[in-house]
């Protein structure tokens, strides 16, 4: 089946497509309020042409990527806290004057149509766009999407594992490693999110009924229960970097 390549600036009517697929994509929780999430859609209006799409010949949707153009020196030093910072910057203070990277915060392919490239096409195209406008290239908060099976294990022990040939044994990270990318360093506090702890039990289904840290299913980490009655889940992400 061939699919095209379009972008929310050419199709805008994609939107809540794109919204449901992410939304799919991911546990309940990781669209609850945080500072990046506040903006997510001011990236939709201001940087329409970096939220690309792949849809198929009837006009539905099949995967998306979603990035923006940011400042950055080359240094894993200067990478942000983690995509709340990115969104905050991004839309707060517009784009860039002069873009250093596209940074990809998203990439959902849908449920029926994975291991079909379709990923490594979205990662492609932005790779290109990147050469085009941003002379360091395509840089990533990737989110392993095995990680939540060893929530105990910390991320930079999970992202060193490999498989017995040597490569990557997650399978997303593999993915960027694979393509030519290189691993920068850990964002430790990439997505926060803060809520009664009343919201969380809804959730999960049974009472939190002290302090302490809790398994949260598609968690990366556990969640933590403080004494005021607000659970905190802050989410580590791997930066990764794909060179021009």
């Amino acid at each position: 089946m061939a699919l095209a390549l379009t972008d929310l600036s050419r199709d805008p009517w994609l939107l809540p497509e794109v919204d449901a697929l992410i939304g799919a994509n991911m546990p309940e929780f990781m669209s609850w309020e945080s500072p990046g999430n506040w903006r997510w859609h001011g990236m939709y209006d201001r940087y329409p042409a970096h939220q690309l799409c792949l849809v198929d010949e009837g006009g539905r949707l099949v995967a998306a990527a979603n990035g923006l153009p940011v400042r950055w020196d080359g240094t894993p030093a200067s990478l942000p806290s983690g995509s709340d910072e990115v969104l905050v910057e991004a839309v707060d203070n517009g784009p860039p004057d002069r873009p250093d990277a596209l940074c990809m915060l998203s990439v959902s392919v849908d449920a029926g149509h994975r291991a079909a490239g379709h990923a490594e096409r979205l990662l492609t195209e932005a790779r290109r766009l990147a050469a085009e406008q941003c002379p360091r290239g395509v840089v990533i908060p990737v989110r392993p999407t095995r990680k939540p099976r060893y929530p105990l294990i910390p991320i930079e022990e999970y992202a060193a594992w490999r498989r017995s040939d040597g490569r990557c044994f997650d399978p997303w990270l593999r993915t960027h490693l694979d393509l030519g990318a290189r691993q920068l360093g850990i964002a430790r506090r990439s997505l926060v999110i803060r809520q009664p702890v009343a919201r969380w039990e809804g959730v999960l289904g049974h009472p939190l009924p002290g302090p302490g840290d809790y398994p949260l299913p598609g968690a990366l980490v556990p969640l933590s229960v403080a004494e005021d009655g607000h659970g905190t889940y802050t989410e580590p992400n791997v930066w990764v970097h794909h060179a021009p």
